[in-house]
């Protein structure tokens, strides 16, 4: 028997963690746009009642209780309407106290009509979810309109390591076609993985599959995590029949067993790199309330990168750079940085530190011999800086500041405590040195003109804390090699003996013991925004000893 068509309804849309009454009215809205172009069914993202990003308060009884309630509201306003919603949830089983499920709701004609448990639970990376909640208590398809819909929340895609696999169990117990609700985070690639998984699923069910994702950015603990959005539905034949926008809300109908086709395009990783960075820094500053950036522009490659990004999110006019010449600073690094500025649009303050840092040598001179020279004098330099930078995001209530540094130099600990490390946001903390110069060319490409001067660019990369310096001359190796070496081991399970088959010998193994003597520093960093498969905070936990593995 075939099964009658349904239109469908995507909902891509933002929620706010713990922010029930303002989820409510987004989802009702939805519901009521869904209704007016005749939809069956309109379909919201994993946890669209509470947010996905409450994190212990997932573990508070009185917010399950008002997010059930808020859930009732919205089975309420379906009341008298054609459309059906599917909806995320936190259930709490009625007879065992403080058991809580990830689940979703089929609402309709005002009542809640069923109810689907979340059956693969993540704890790996950024997720924890065991923390919070239990396995689904059963899995069986519900019935909406004459169809069978298997629905599935996020992880139960992700099958290929549990036992248990959810899509093919829904569609042994009858279902002909499957939704699945995420809150799935981006990172670098990942759309595909997320496509050939469903692609696997339908070629080998021959059903119609709805992928229906998150947009925004939310707090992962120690790191904004940020959620592209991209949902897109699959035919029987394995055509993509829709396709939500990249890292923007939208709402999206079609018919589920339409033959038409669209054509689908990869993204280039740089452009998604850059979009995605965009969105996490204009998400954190709007979620907290935060109205201005201050950063520090040293006319090198990090700090125009991240300036960039930032108007890009937060428009110019909310963004001040401050160049800090020293002694030491180069006639042409000043001036790449006032041209940056003026390029980009911004205001751009020049504080020099020189008379600042010639009252610290005076007075440090004499305490003990050597300490006005070498990495002490390096890191006065920066603490200055960063001690500069925040006065002025003192003084204007509502600003922060963004710290420049990138997640080789984070890795490598090459940076300094409480100097260029100081900030409320570390926008690019996850983007590695060799990817930042393919966000300038990016950048410049995207204007269509030399918004990052040619010279920041070329020049070789220096901190231009003493005169002449290099950072390879300071490093195991200079960023062409150690950039992509950095990336493996963190990002990686590759061993020491499998990367000295594609890295000297002597550079892996100088790499591996600043990587792992760094770790209290960057317990020590501002949050950053995670877009890469393995970021540094939660999802990255080792102790602080110093001690690489053995």
């Amino acid at each position: 028997m075939i099964p009658p068509t349904m239109k469908i309804t995507i909902a891509q849309i933002r929620t706010l963690p713990t922010r029930l009454t303002e989820n409510v009215s987004i989802v009702r809205d939805a519901i009521d746009a869904a209704e007016r172009e005749g939809s069956d069914l309109v379909v919201f993202p994993e946890l669209t009642i509470p947010g996905y990003g409450c994190l212990d308060h997932f573990e508070r009884e009185s917010f399950i209780r008002r997010n059930l309630s808020a859930r009732d509201e919205v089975a309420a306003h379906t009341r008298g309407k054609h459309c059906a919603a599917i909806v995320g949830f936190v259930d709490r089983d009625a007879n065992a106290p403080r058991t809580y499920y990830n689940s979703a709701a089929l609402v309709a004609d005002g009542r809640v009509l069923d109810v689907v448990d979340k059956t693969l639970l993540p704890n790996y990376d950024i997720f924890w979810e065991s923390k919070y909640f239990h396995s689904a208590r059963g899995r069986h398809p519900v019935e909406l309109r004459g169809r069978r819909l298997g629905i599935e929340i996020c992880e139960d895609l992700w099958d290929e390591h549990y036992p248990i696999k959810v899509s093919s169990e829904l569609v042994s117990a009858g279902a002909d076609a499957l939704i699945n609700i995420s809150a799935s985070p981006f990172s670098i690639g990942k759309l595909q993985r997320r496509r050939a998984l469903v692609s696997t699923v339908v070629d080998e069910h021959r059903v119609p599959f709805v992928y229906v994702n998150l947009v925004g950015a939310q707090d992962g603990y120690e790191g904004e995590t940020v959620f592209d959005g991209r949902s897109f539905a699959v035919s029987a034949r394995g055509h993509t029949i829709a396709s939500a926008r990249d890292f923007a809300e939208e709402r999206l109908t079609f018919d589920l067993d339409t033959e038409d086709r669209l054509d689908y395009r990869p993204p280039e990783p740089v452009e998604e790199l850059h979009d995605a960075l965009v969105l996490g820094i204009r998400e954190y500053f709007a979620r907290n309330g935060f109205h201005r950036a201050y950063l520090g522009l040293s006319g090198g490659i990090d700090s125009a990168v991240a300036a960039a990004l930032a108007v890009a999110a937060l428009g110019c006019d909310h963004v001040v750079g401050v160049t800090m010449p020293s002694h030491v600073t180069s006639e042409e690094t000043r001036s790449d940085a006032l041209a940056l500025a003026d390029r980009l649009g911004m205001r751009c303050e020049v504080r020099s530190i020189r008379s600042l840092f010639d009252a610290w040598r005076d007075g440090a001179t004499g305490a003990r011999e050597g300490l006005t020279q070498g990495v002490t004098a390096q890191n006065v330099q920066a603490r200055l800086r960063g001690m500069i930078l925040m006065e002025y995001s003192n003084e204007d209530p509502g600003a922060i500041v963004i710290s420049t540094g990138n997640k080789t130099e984070l890795a490598l600990g090459y940076c300094t405590l409480y100097g260029d490390m100081c900030g409320g946001l570390a926008a690019i903390s996850d983007v590695s040195k060799h990817r930042v110069y393919e966000l300038a060319r990016h950048i410049n490409a995207r204007h269509g003109r030399e918004v990052i001067p040619r010279s920041t660019i070329e020049r070789a990369p220096t901190a231009e804390l003493e005169p002449n310096q290099t950072d390879a001359a300071n490093l195991p190796a200079d960023y062409d090699l150690l950039s992509p070496l950095v990336e493996e081991i963190v990002e990686t399970e590759a061993t020491r003996e499998e990367l000295g088959l594609r890295y000297p010998q002597s550079v892996v193994d100088a790499t591996i013991r600043m990587i792992y003597r760094s770790e209290y520093k960057r317990r020590q960093a501002a949050p950053g925004i995670r877009v890469s498969s393995k970021a540094f905070g939660s999802g990255r936990r080792f102790p602080i000893d110093g001690l690489p593995p053995v």
